[in-house]
Parts: C-alpha cells; structure tokens; sequence
C-alpha cells in the first residue's frame, strides 16, 4: 500500500454533504479554482477575489477558491440562501454513448432557475459576465462567476456529460442511468453517500487501489495551506491545449471520455449492479480525472482572463 502525508485544514465551506449530481467533490473543485487563480495576472486574480467575496452562505463569505463550491453549498438542507433549490439540471448533461440515443441539444425548452443543462446553463452565465447584462436567473456578476468557475469543473468530469441509454427500454422507467448514477459499485470505500460510478468519478482524482478496495485520499477542505500545496504537487503533470471556450466542444469532449474510459473500460452491460472495479480502472480514472482537473482550471483561468484583461 502506498503511504500519503496530506494535511486536512477546517474550512466553513465545502463541508456539505453534496448531492449525486455534485461534480468533483468540494476538493476537486477547489483544485480548479486554484488552478485558474494562479493563472490570472494580479489585476484579473484581484478583481474575481472582490467579486467572490459579495456572496455568502449562512453568513460566511467566499474567497474565489471557495466560491467554486457555491452551487453545491446551497443545496445542503441548513443553506439559507435564496437560491437553494434552484440550477439543479445545470451541474450536468445526459449525452448518450450510442448514435441512437437522444439528441439532448435538440432540447429547445427555456433555460430557467431549474430547468436546463450545463452546455446552455454555462453559455449564459458566460454570456451574462462577459457583457455585463443580467436577469432574472442570473441577477448579479457574482452569481455569474459562481456559476462559470463550479460549472467549468463539473463540465470536465465525464459523468457528468455522458450516459449510458438503456437498449432495451421500459415505460415507465428512466431511459438512462443518470450519469453512473444509477450503476452500484461493490468494492468503493471511504464514501459515506451512494457507492456508485458517479460517486466514484465525483473522486476519481484522489482514488487509489489497495487490498481490492477503490480508496481515496482524504479530501481536500481548505482553499489554501500545506493541504493545497501537496495536492496540487500531486496532479498528473501535463500542459492542456485549446483552451478557447466553447461549452458545446467541452462537453462532446468530456463525453467521449466518459464513454470510451468511464463506461467502456468498466466492460459491463447496461443495467450490471454492485461491480467490482479492477486496479486498472481506478488507476487509470485516477490518472485522467486528475488531467480533466487541470484542463479545467487553465480554460477557467483563459475563460476569467480574457474577461478582466487589463
């Protein structure tokens, strides 16, 4: 087994218990926003870290780190914020695997406060910052970047742009298994929510094999310290290209991981309950969840950067 040293720092804020459809676990999106911060010139970094600070929730305010686990944060049932409830479908996207399967672009319904997807919910939040007009869903610049910086992360973890359609259909049922959500996993530890693929790929970057066990790492729960540090030395090194934003490609991209890596390495028909991940599969998500991480955070700080250029 291997050996870890990693410090776990108290933190206000991304403590809660995140529900199924939470994208990277409060940790991961953290990263993200680090990743992005670090990358910003002082005059961007400076002025996103004001903006994170005008929100709250239950009185204790964000840095711009924190502020990536904004939309998780109130969904947690002692949120007092006005919009708990609110932008639940926007955290994902149900893109099938097979030619066959629904055309989710083609869905045309308005996007509201709870009714879209991640590819139109992350588009007019982009649009609404970048030119500086809101509305009814998006009142202010800080719901705004709240929204861009969560969305940017979750839009990279490939359960939550692809699934699995069900071939043989039956009425009355879910035609799809909700981005893994709906697959169990036998052999997953140190999760005390749902123990399903989506759960594990929620913190695919921080898991690892041992004594036939999918583990994990303890996560990460401060936006700063020696905690940081050490995670973010731990990311699987790489220099991301095509950087542009387009929320339509990101998503397509992600999905094709999801499909060929998260579904088609499992090697289970649709509908196989309690699995048992091999070493290879958990090594092999681990490794790619932590590239999926750093692609987000450079096109997230790309994205914030061509905003507030000086």
């Amino acid at each position: 087994m291997r050996s870890f040293r990693i410090t776990v720092l108290a933190s206000t804020l991304c403590l809660f218990l995140f529900s199924p459809a939470s994208g990277w676990d409060g940790g991961g999106h953290m990263l993200v926003a680090r990743i992005a911060h670090d990358r910003l010139d002082a005059a961007a970094r400076q002025r996103v870290s004001t903006i994170a600070s005008r929100l709250n929730n239950n009185g204790t305010n964000y840095t711009f780190i924190t502020l990536a686990c904004w939309m998780d944060d109130i969904k947690d049932r002692n949120s007092t914020s006005p919009y708990k409830g609110k932008f639940r479908t926007w955290h994902y996207i149900n893109i099938g695997c097979s030619p066959s399967d629904p055309d989710v672009f083609a869905d045309s319904a308005a996007l509201t406060a709870t009714n879209g997807d991640i590819v139109r919910a992350l588009s007019h939040a982009t649009s609404a910052l970048r030119i500086g007009k809101f509305d009814e869903i998006i009142p202010d610049e800080a719901i705004a970047l709240a929204v861009i910086v969560h969305l940017a992360g979750d839009i990279h973890q490939p359960m939550h742009t692809a699934s699995r359609y069900d071939p043989n259909p039956t009425k009355g049922e879910s035609p799809n298994d909700a981005g893994g959500n709906a697959v169990s996993i036998a052999n997953l530890a140190d999760t005390p929510w749902k123990k399903n693929l989506h759960t594990f790929w929620d913190e695919a970057y921080r898991r690892y094999y041992d004594d036939g066990k999918a583990r994990a790492l303890p996560e990460l729960t401060a936006d700063d310290g020696t905690g940081m540090h050490e995670w973010l030395d731990r990311l699987t090194p790489h220099t991301p290209t095509n950087l542009a934003f387009d929320a339509h490609r990101w998503a397509r991209e992600t999905q094709s991981l999801g499909c060929t890596l998260a579904y088609g390495e499992l090697r289970e028909p649709y509908g196989a309950k309690n699995i048992v991940l091999k070493e290879r599969y958990v090594t092999g998500a681990a490794a790619a969840a932590q590239r999926q991480i750093v692609l987000a955070g450079w096109r997230l700080a790309s994205l914030l950067q061509g905003m507030y250029r000086k």
